[in-house]
């Protein structure tokens, strides 16, 4: 989820008193820190991060290129930066888009209250800005809400942008496509990993569950041929549904996550 640059008491930073760079946390600092941990993400052998989902076992699933070596590429809805990390290792220069607003701007009116009640005071991008120390990345995140997205708010053109689990958080699904479709390359591609309804994904007919009345978090929850024409309706071709993936979260709901890639 889709998705904060704060200053350093917001992000949890440790100044070095003798020369004023950015110490490298350690482990325990990283786990203490306030915020309310998406990814699982690891920090050495057997210790990781408390996430909601452990997204480790399908690492390939997505099918991002091995090598992205002199490629430019966006993670869009970043949080952790799980992916963004991924793709920084196969030799990509990353930018990460995502908010600092809380909550966030789709969030139902009738929901607010609630998520900043969930928020709890935590800072969005506190865990991403303690990993990118521990772990000396480069990847940049900018707090930008895809609906804004464009070129020169990314530093040009990227040649990959991937999109994890943001389409059904957005109120207008079709409108932040049409922004990545315009911050691509010619050449360039999208990878979609987003959640789909596995009932509704029985039909060949666009269809998607409307869910933003009863959940602060969801807008809609699509099958793959929604996905599909969602994508076409944002001027994507080369729409390929590659496959899908079952995933499980903290608290045990399995959610069936479909891989889907387009060209601009």
């Amino acid at each position: 989820m889709a998705h904060r640059r704060a200053g350093d008491a917001r992000e949890g930073r440790v100044t070095d008193a003798g020369n004023g760079q950015l110490s490298r946390p350690s482990i325990p600092e990283i786990l203490a820190a306030k915020h309310l941990w998406y990814h699982t993400i690891d920090l050495a052998k057997g210790v990781t991060t408390p996430g909601w989902i452990d997204l480790r076992k399908v690492i390939k699933a997505p099918g991002i290129p091995k090598n992205l070596t002199g490629k430019r590429a966006l993670d869009l809805g970043m949080f952790d930066g799980f992916w963004a990390f991924e793709m920084e290792r196969r030799g990509a220069r990353v930018i990460g888009v995502d908010i600092d607003e809380i909550p966030p701007p789709d969030t139902p009116r009738i929901h607010r209250a609630r998520m900043e009640a969930e928020a709890d005071g935590a800072q969005p991008g506190t865990g991403f800005h303690l990993l990118k120390r521990y772990f000396g990345s480069s990847v940049d995140r900018r707090s930008l809400n895809v609906y804004d997205l464009s070129p020169d708010r990314v530093d040009g053109p990227a040649d990959l942008a991937f999109l994890g689990a943001l389409l059904l958080h957005l109120r207008d699904p079709v409108r932040a496509l049409e922004r990545i479709h315009d911050t691509l390359t010619p050449d360039g591609l999208l990878i979609c990993f987003e959640p789909v309804d596995h009932e509704l994904s029985r039909s060949r007919e666009p269809q998607a569950r409307y869910l933003a009345y009863t959940t602060p978090w969801t807008w809609w929850y699509p099958n793959q041929a929604c996905i599909e024409q969602w994508l076409r309706t944002a001027g994507f071709r080369e729409v390929e549904v590659r496959s899908t993936t079952w995933v499980t979260d903290r608290d045990g709901l399995r959610q069936e996550l479909a891989t889907v890639h387009a060209r601009p």
